[in-house]
């Protein structure tokens, strides 16, 4: 009984290591990809919006413009 206990033990131990090492990487290696996206969607979108308003050309500039301020903003550079 007391072999049984100590096998769970460590077979749990490992189990709980092994999720936060994967939800660790995901975190890391994921999260970075969903701010670039999004960022992406929002600088394209603003321009979008941008060149229905006005009679002037908006040029790629202004696309990175804002597409460098959200990704600064949302902390993409930090780290």
């Amino acid at each position: 009984m007391k072999v049984d206990q100590v096998k769970s033990t460590i077979f749990l131990t490992i189990f709980v290591l092994t999720s936060a090492i994967l939800a660790w990487g995901v975190w890391n290696n994921y999260k970075p990809q969903v701010i670039y996206a999004s960022c992406t969607d929002i600088a394209e979108k603003t321009t979008n919006l941008r060149k229905s308003k006005d009679i002037v050309e908006v040029g790629e500039g202004e696309f990175d413009s804002v597409f460098n301020n959200c990704l600064g903003d949302s902390g993409y550079f930090a780290k």
